[in-house]
């Protein structure tokens, strides 16, 4: 009988363990059903918890119930994770919808988790909702939206100030027609405005962010480069006076200036600038050519009045001078030193045979000495030939003086293989 009672206190006991049990876990998912979590594997296990009661397998209905409770916590943690990383989500589309941005495969990402979460995954032979899983594509969703969206915001930022800069371009001082300059400047900056708009709206934000940054830097440089450009040639145009008040002819270049402004005030800055460039190095080259060919043009007259003293004359010469000096009425001033450059050649060629006829004669005058006082007969004449030529040279007259020579050394070389006379 005691045994009998003993048992029967035992089997009591966990009778009221297991009912314990089986209410703790009801109210328990009560409680829950309020967040709108899915806990019918929860409510399956109480139910399943009550039938072992009612066979009096209290044991099994006390682990039931307790299986029950810890579903019923597991299910509301996860499914609240879950609901908190689709709010952000949610969040992050309309934060994306406010800036204009796509969203669509953002929203596509909500409904394959909801399907996830319906697909359900077995866990220690529970069927249960695939809360896990689902969460987990909606926070890479988020973290990819999020990266976008940042790269978005800086594309945005990016194309406003490159706005910022084109407008400041468009609407700069300085252009005597303001409507001409933005029409010309405008067009190829404004593509590439609607280009990077394009793109940031079709997803591809790196690429409108360095679209954007291309413009800013375009902008601000042709505002640089126009400022300069009129600088350049107001100096070259201040440069351009001076010159032709040293009688430099300059008409050339001034056309040239007026066309640079043209492009300029038409918006067409680089071409312009170039241009401006381009003037400024001309106009200094043209002060020194032009003191280069005048100076030239001095020295070669003043050497070949000097060398016509001495008997010099060249057809060359005299034309390349000719040519030197209507060059330069004509404003050709490096035609002139090509001229110039022609009549020194011709002065070269002179120098170089006047130096060779000089040694000539010198060491013809050498082997004449050493033969004075041989008693040669035809000495004398060759001393007389070899005189004329040393007068000629001094004349200027090469010809003569370097044929006299020839003569005075064939005579002399004839008379020196000549067979001395047999004394008998």
């Amino acid at each position: 009988m005691e045994r009998s009672a003993g048992v029967g206190i035992l089997k009591a006991t966990k009778a009221r363990n297991a009912e314990a049990a089986i209410g703790q876990s009801e109210g328990l998912v009560t409680v829950l059903r309020l967040t709108q979590a899915d806990l019918k594997p929860a409510e399956e296990s109480i139910r399943i918890a009550k039938q072992m009661f009612n066979a009096h397998h209290y044991a099994k209905a006390f682990y039931a119930a307790k299986k029950a409770e810890t579903l019923a916590i597991s299910l509301d943690e996860r499914y609240n994770g879950y609901l908190k990383a689709a709010k952000s989500l949610q969040a992050r589309i309309a934060s994306m919808r406010h800036l204009g941005l796509a969203t669509e495969a953002l929203e596509k990402s909500i409904a394959k988790a909801e399907e996830k979460v319906m697909q359900g995954v077995w866990e220690n032979g529970t069927f249960v909702p695939n809360y896990l899983e689902a969460r987990g594509m909606v926070d890479q969703a988020e973290r990819e939206g999020h990266k976008f969206q940042e790269k978005a915001e800086r594309a945005s930022n990016a194309i406003f100030v490159a706005e910022i800069a084109f407008e400041a371009l468009v609407e700069m001082r300085g252009p005597p027609d303001p409507d001409a300059f933005a029409n010309g400047v405008a067009t190829p900056l404004e593509m590439a405005l609607h280009e990077a708009t394009k793109e940031l709206a079709i997803g591809n934000a790196d690429g409108a962010r360095l679209i954007a940054q291309d413009i800013e830097k375009k902008s601000s440089l042709l505002r640089a480069l126009y400022a300069s450009a009129n600088k350049s040639l107001d100096a070259t145009d201040c440069h351009l006076t001076e010159l032709r008040g040293e009688g430099i002819l300059t008409e050339r270049l001034e056309s040239q200036i007026k066309m640079a402004r043209d492009l300029l005030d038409k918006g067409l800055i680089e071409p312009g600038s170039a241009m401006a460039t381009r003037l400024a190095r001309e106009a200094k080259a043209l002060g020194e050519t032009y003191a280069k060919a005048t100076t030239g043009l001095a020295d070669a007259e003043i050497l070949y009045t000097r060398l016509q003293t001495e008997g010099f004359q060249s057809y060359e010469a005299e034309s390349a001078i000719r040519n030197a000096r209507r060059a330069i009425h004509e404003g050709s001033y490096s035609r002139t030193i090509e001229h110039l450059e022609r009549a020194l050649q011709a002065f070269l060629r002179r120098a170089n045979a006047r130096e060779g006829l000089q040694k000539a004669i010198e060491a013809m005058q050498g082997r004449v000495k050493v033969l004075q006082g041989s008693g040669l007969t035809f000495l004398p004449d060759i001393q007389d030939v070899l005189g004329r030529a040393v007068r000629e040279f001094h004349t200027g007259n090469f010809s003569g003086s370097s044929e006299d020579l020839r003569l005075a050394t064939v005579l002399l070389d004839q008379v020196t293989r000549a067979p001395a006379p047999s004394k008998k």
